[in-house]
């Protein structure tokens, strides 16, 4: 899986650059909090003391670190990317596409990946 597009780097045009998702992880943090919850008032109308409820967050979050290169023949030749950067998004853990296919379906929302095709 890759994606090409143009790219402008070093007063360069590579018109069939190769950009591959050579890393991917992904994290689930899950803490809880503690908050105060308004209570209504009784039925006498006076006001009642907030009660305290635990809320449990979890963040689930992935990274993907793209490495754009010449084209798909520097990669196969193992050449030096032109280009490194870190993407962050959040997965759908409930989809049938695995993350890295969702990754790349991320990219491709962007501006900087606009127009790209799948190599």
């Amino acid at each position: 899986m890759a994606l090409t597009k143009t790219v402008s780097k070093y007063g360069v045009e590579f018109a069939s650059a190769y950009h591959r998702i050579t890393n991917l992880d992904y994290y689930v943090n899950e803490y809880a909090m503690t908050q105060f919850v308004e209570q209504a008032p009784d039925a006498d109308g006076n006001p009642v003391a907030p009660v305290e409820e635990e809320i449990v967050t979890v963040t689930k979050q992935a990274n993907v670190t793209v490495r754009t290169y010449a084209d798909a023949a520097a990669r196969t030749e193992r050449a030096e990317p032109i280009a490194s950067k870190v993407f962050s998004f959040t997965p759908d853990w409930e989809s049938t596409d695995n993350v890295l296919a969702q990754g790349y379906a991320y990219l491709k929302t962007l501006t900087e990946f606009d127009g790209a095709v799948d190599a």
